[in-house]
């Protein structure tokens, strides 16, 4: 459960206000062991563990422009303690970023998430398997942020100033359902490419009880042929785009259907090739649209799936590009109180957290308007009944 100690009485909204809900799932996750493993706490017990997290990832969902704002949201809002502007960006830039990193994969472990995804509306619902997206985006970040020196931490070794490619945020999410979800989640600098996280995606990916053979999805950033011939090896079924001029050799043709409508004709081709230079077999669809335009996509799934069917589990990559633009227009992942590369990490893991329950409440509490309407209903009626949040 949430750590407990605490050197003032909280007050505690009735467990059926949209706050105490939002926060509910929290207490799957014991912060209080992990607070005690990164030794948060050890030296002084006021403004526990507890509450910063909280206070952290409402920040997430309800960014304040302030730190004056942030203390002055503190004192109004159930289920938080209040706690001064400066404290909060003290206290996050101080504690060890790596607890909340621990907390946000436990989270994603915990048998309440498990459930959620075994349950929730199937996007595709002739599709057993689950599907997973990996992508990244930039974070401009609106301020400097410094990197201390691992040996001095008051020696500042680097600045990374704002711009269009200040942070890369790396992300492996299932996309297969109506809600998105986060698997693996890191973060390098922008000048580095996606493809050099994929494998460490891939991992965090691995470990998930509840992912059996899921199908991956990615677009031609992650185009690497070494990488096809790898997963083919490990038996993991993958979708990616592929340039449509790409040197292979067609070694059958299963099918060319050809497609008239009012709008004209279109083409698919299902083909087995050999990718050059590599030895191995694949399958790839080519479809050309009435203009003549081709899309190739290259794939290990199996024949079991039609070319349009396989077409169709590639739009589902889609959903992560939707997960990673909810992210920069309504939670702060842009936008911190704190300068060092320590207290944005705990930042922008609180948002992360605060982003999965987000998609947690509006799943046990279904409103229109998916992930924005449900931000909008966490700001506006955080301390209104259940029952009257409409």
């Amino acid at each position: 459960m949430m750590g407990t100690q605490t050197d003032q009485p909280t007050e505690t909204a009735s467990p059926s206000t949209v706050g105490a809900t939002f926060y509910s799932l929290l207490d799957a996750v014991d912060s209080e062991s992990i607070s005690n493993d990164f030794e948060i706490g050890t030296y002084t017990a006021k403004h526990d563990f507890n509450n910063h997290l909280k206070v952290a990832i409402f920040e997430g969902v309800h960014p304040s422009d302030s730190l004056d704002e942030l203390d002055e949201k503190t004192g109004t809002y159930d289920e938080l303690a209040y706690m001064a502007g400066s404290t909060f960006s003290r206290l996050t830039n101080d504690r060890d970023y790596r607890a909340v990193v621990r907390l946000f994969f436990e989270l994603l472990h915990s048998p309440q998430l498990y459930h959620q995804r075994s349950v929730q509306r199937k996007l595709l619902d002739w599709l057993e398997r689950a599907v997973v997206a990996t992508d990244a985006t930039n974070l401009s970040v609106s301020r400097s942020i410094k990197i201390a020196s691992e040996s001095d931490d008051t020696e500042v070794r680097r600045v990374i100033q704002p711009g269009e490619k200040s942070l890369h945020l790396n992300v492996a999410a299932r996309v297969d359902c109506d809600a998105k979800q986060p698997l693996g989640v890191t973060l390098t600098p922008g000048v580095m490419r996606e493809p050099t996280q994929f494998e460490h995606l891939q991992r965090d990916v691995e470990v998930f009880a509840d992912l059996d053979s899921p199908i991956h999805v990615y677009d031609r950033g992650y185009l690497d042929y070494d990488r096809f011939c790898t997963l083919k090896e490990q038996g993991k079924d993958f979708i990616c785009l592929l340039q449509v001029d790409a040197r292979v050799d067609v070694l059958e043709q299963f099918q060319d259907v050809e497609i008239t409508d009012e709008q004209g004709t279109r083409h698919v081709r299902d083909e087995r090739i050999e990718l050059a230079e590599t030895g191995e077999e694949f399958r790839r669809i080519v479809f050309e649209d009435v203009d003549g335009e081709e899309l190739a996509y290259l794939t290990t799934v199996s024949s079991e799936y039609a070319p349009v069917e396989v077409m169709s589990i590639y739009t589902l990559r889609t959903m992560i590009e939707i997960l990673c633009r909810e992210l920069k227009q309504y939670t702060s992942i842009e936008n911190f109180h704190s300068k060092s590369l320590n207290g944005v990490l705990f930042e922008l893991f609180c948002t992360l957290i605060g982003y999965v329950l987000v998609e947690w409440f509006r799943q046990r509490h279904p409103l229109r308007g998916g992930v924005p309407e449900a931000i909008r209903t966490t700001r506006t009626r955080w301390n209104t009944s259940l029952r009257t949040y409409g």
